[in-house]
C-alpha cells in the first residue's frame, strides 16, 4: 500500500507570458528576434531593478531621517535622498512610457 502523493504547486510571480519576456532577454534562434525586442525587454528589467533600487533607497534615508534626532542638517540630507530617489523613479517610468509611445508612432515592436 502505498500513502498519498503530495505535489507542491509553483507559482510564478507573473503569468508566464511576461514572465518569459523578463527573463528570456534575447534568443538568436527566435524568428521573431530584433534589436527592438531586445531593447523593450532591456528596458522591463531597468524599470524593475530601478524600482526594488527606489525601494532600498526610500527604506534608508527614512532610517537615516528617523535617527537624526531633529539635526536639521541630516533631515535635510534625508529628505534630499527621498527627493532623489523618487525623482529618478519618475524618469525611468517616464522613459518606459516614451517607448511606449515611440512603438506606435513608428510601428515598431519594442516592448
Amino acid at each position: 500500500m502505498t500513502g498519498p502523493t503530495y505535489s507542491i504547486p509553483t507559482v510564478k510571480p507573473y503569468p508566464t507570458p511576461y514572465w518569459d519576456k523578463f527573463t528570456n532577454l534575447f534568443s538568436p534562434l527566435d524568428p521573431d528576434a530584433s534589436g527592438g525586442l531586445l531593447a523593450g525587454r532591456v528596458a522591463l528589467f531597468v524599470v524593475a531593478i530601478s524600482g526594488t533600487i527606489l525601494l532600498v533607497k526610500l527604506i534608508m534615508a527614512g532610517y537615516a531621517y528617523l535617527i537624526s534626532v531633529g539635526d536639521q542638517n541630516k533631515i535635510q540630507n534625508a529628505t534630499k535622498e527621498i527627493t532623489n530617489a523618487v525623482v529618478g523613479l519618475v524618469i525611468v517610468v517616464s522613459a518606459y512610457y516614451i517607448t511606449q509611445i515611440l512603438e506606435v508612432i513608428f510601428g515598431v515592436k519594442l516592448l
